[in-house]
């Protein structure tokens, strides 16, 4: 504190070491083993000092592997139910995984009577949470009487994680 007294050791000599302006003088031979000293303070040096980070914008998605149905039977009427996950790393607070128009899965120009449905909901973390877990859930109903042919039915999606707070 300002004013306070401080006493200061060390190998300084006994002989008077300051000049004017608070320049030491040369004491050549005139120094002793050992000296203390009294100063009074005039002013407390200060440091100011912290600590800090940056944490930059991030939106990740990753895909699970891809979702299967298995075998279609045709002339039997079902709903088939396939499920994969989208794991997401997000700083925004309100990012959202949605997903495309799903159509019908088809084969080649060929396309099943029933749409596609998809639906997505948190597995886990929370929303504050910067990872996440969604489960994606397709269903796809094939009818008695649809018509179903030899091969594989396929339909690409696009999941897209967004947000409108960076």
């Amino acid at each position: 504190m300002r004013g306070s007294l401080v006493r200061l050791v060390g190998d300084c000599g006994d002989a008077d070491i300051y000049g004017t302006g608070g320049q030491a003088k040369e004491l050549g031979d005139v120094m002793r083993t050992s000296r203390s000293d009294t100063f009074a303070l005039d002013a407390v040096p200060t440091v100011l000092g912290g600590a800090g980070a940056v944490v930059p914008a991030t939106l990740s998605l990753t895909l699970g592997t891809p979702a299967s149905f298995g075998a279609f039977t045709p002339g039997v009427a079902k709903e088939y139910t396939a499920a994969t996950t989208a794991n997401v790393i997000s700083t925004a607070g309100d990012a959202t995984l949605t997903v495309s128009d799903p159509g019908h899965l088809a084969k080649g120009t060929f396309a099943l009577p029933e749409p596609l449905r998809v639906s997505i909901a948190p597995a886990t973390g929370g929303p504050r949470s910067p990872t996440r877990r969604w489960d994606i859930t397709f269903r796809q109903a094939i009818g008695a009487t649809d018509a179903v042919r030899t091969g594989a039915y396929t339909r690409s999606l696009t999941f897209t994680l967004s947000t409108t707070t960076p």
